[in-house]
């Protein structure tokens, strides 16, 4: 496909999460911690920040479809729920027995360096599978819909307020490939991404804490000039923490 990226292939990384899963429970430790709301990961925060103008929680309406082979959403989706999944970076870290794990996993819950992926859905999301035994996986069921906005700091720094992202690669060494930003809509069962050649347009992160992020956002991806994916509109979600056994490297 000469220089054609698939948002499957953005996914790549969960399968190096799935083998520090699978790799815990042959050392039999870490077990995932209780609870699948934002409350289960330590905050230093008492109370959720002001949100600037324009954050509006779900239900909302945004621009979030697919085209193509599976066209998906519409100019006009309402998102009836939200969810953001973060999920911790160890940038070029490897894992493989329990010690390095166990190590891994307590770099991963303090680390400032994380990925953000929004689940804007019609549907109920149960958190526990999300942040958990789904490895961020969501498949919708039969006309349902989700779509899924994915942040990647492109420093190490992390994630801040004013932030602004593109869909373009990051700028550190990892194991996983991981791009600032990318978008995919799903329907009916499917939870296969499209491939594409170009991806343009912008998110800038607008409010971030540990319970809440909002993020205004306007991309398009496409293949061969063909629209694939697009996106836009502002939208605020709920944060919750992946298990503390799962994380990029």
């Amino acid at each position: 496909m000469g220089r054609e990226r698939s948002l499957a292939a953005v996914r790549r990384p969960l399968l190096a999460l799935l083998l520090a899963s699978s790799l815990l429970a042959a050392c039999g430790g870490g077990g995932g911690s209780d609870g699948g709301d934002a409350a289960d990961r330590a905050s230093t925060t008492t109370e959720a920040a002001a949100l600037p103008e324009g954050c509006a929680a779900a239900p909302v309406t945004v621009d979030l479809r697919a085209a193509g082979d599976r066209p998906a959403g519409s100019e006009a989706f309402e998102a009836t729920k939200a969810v953001a999944l973060r999920t911790p970076i160890l940038p070029g870290e490897l894992a493989f027995d329990g010690p390095s794990l166990s190590a891994a996993q307590s770099k991963a819950e303090i680390t400032p360096l994380a990925a953000y992926s929004i689940y804007l859905s019609d549907f109920t999301i149960d958190q526990e599978e999300l942040r958990g035994r789904s490895l961020g996986m969501v498949t919708p069921p039969a006309g349902k819909t989700v779509g899924v906005l994915s942040l990647v700091p492109p420093t190490e720094d992390g994630l801040a307020v004013g932030a602004t992202l593109a869909p373009g690669d990051v700028g550190y060494e990892t194991n996983s490939s991981l791009r600032q930003l990318s978008v995919m809509v799903l329907t009916d069962g499917n939870a296969t991404g499209m491939p594409y050649t170009d991806a343009t347009g912008t998110a800038e992160v607008l409010a971030l804490d540990d319970e809440q992020i909002c993020v205004a956002f306007d991309v398009t991806f496409e293949n061969q000039g063909e629209l694939v994916y697009a996106g836009k509109g502002t939208v605020v979600a709920p944060v919750v923490a992946s298990d503390p056994a799962f994380f990029f490297t």
